[in-house]
């Protein structure tokens, strides 16, 4: 369905943004449209019977239509964007509410299993239930922290570090840290970048945030056995790009505008993963932005999708 087709399904997206048709904005624009065109016709019979002059009255009534327009405008773009928060909060609460839920079920078996094999006297199973635990807390500090990162970007009270680091360094932390979670996913990770790359000037902590979730989608929605091949390259005197290319599911097309939204998830994404917040790229693009980069990706169904980002050479 193409975006002039959709004013016209106001019932339909009144029901998507859970409102009432007295507070929807797609039914307020048709409403005030009506009033506009109710009032142009009152005011052109009452001109033209009052003013002598046909291009006076005229002018009166383009005048009151502009006006009529303009407070229609205001008061539609207002409730829309009230209604959009409204549909953001309650899709907020119920993701945190989704992703925090599981981690705590997690958290509460693995502690009641290690207590059963402390009284068991059985302190290697009992340290395995520990480490599960340290691991999905870690993971919900994680998300506690993209969950704050989100909330400073809306508030505009992000910074940005101008640091000078290692691209190359910090790619190779990174991909210790992922080999064992692609090696369980049956992804092997492949990582090509020149022997010798330039300095990054930048934010490094949040460029490992941002790379950190580049190559986690890009295993999380591989569908089978395979590779995950990522690439550092210089790409003029001024930039360098890191790509990460998948084998996965793609986006689709109609879509495509979408990924960098808080909170998108494509729908045969979630097919494949159940879990994930819609927040990773969102921050990406903010952050990347920030340093003076860009960021972009291309995707085909069943193909796979490549994103990339570039960053400013650290000035010698």
């Amino acid at each position: 369905m193409n975006h002039s087709a959709t004013h016209f399904n106001f019932i339909g997206e009144c029901k998507e943004l859970k409102l009432g048709l007295w507070t929807c904005p797609p039914f307020l624009f048709i409403l005030m449209g009506f009033f506009t065109i109710v009032s142009m016709i009152a005011t052109y019979v009452l001109a033209s019977r009052y003013i002598d002059e046909p291009q006076i009255a005229a002018l009166v009534v383009i005048l009151i239509a502009v006006v009529f327009l303009i407070i229609g405008n205001i008061i539609v773009s207002s409730f829309r964007r009230i209604a959009e928060a409204h549909k953001m909060q309650s899709e907020f609460i119920s993701i945190v509410s989704h992703q925090l839920r599981s981690p705590l079920s997690i958290i509460k078996w693995s502690a009641e299993a290690a207590t059963r094999e402390q009284a068991q006297g059985n302190p290697l199973k009992q340290q395995e239930f520990f480490e599960t635990t340290q691991q999905t807390v870690s993971y919900m500090i994680r998300l506690v922290n993209s969950l704050l990162e989100v909330s400073r970007i809306e508030a505009e009270t992000f910074f940005i570090k101008e640091e000078v680091f290692s691209f190359k360094e910090l790619m190779q932390e990174i991909m210790s840290e992922f080999i064992d979670y692609a090696h369980a996913a049956n992804i092997e990770l492949t990582l090509t970048a020149a022997e010798t790359l330039p300095e990054i000037a930048g934010d490094r902590e949040r460029t490992e945030m941002v790379v950190q979730n580049l190559i986690d989608n890009a295993i999380r929605y591989s569908r089978r056995a395979g590779t995950t091949d990522i690439s550092i390259t210089p790409v003029s005197s001024s930039y360098v790009r890191f790509e990460v290319r998948d084998h996965g599911v793609g986006i689709p097309k109609e879509q495509q505008q979408k990924v960098f939204s808080k909170f998108f998830r494509a729908t045969n994404g979630k097919k494949v993963q159940t879990g994930g917040t819609g927040i990773g790229l969102y921050i990406a693009k903010r952050f990347i932005e920030a340093m003076g980069g860009e960021i972009g990706f291309t995707s085909e169904i069943d193909k796979g999708t490549t994103f990339w980002f570039t960053l400013p050479i650290a000035k010698s």
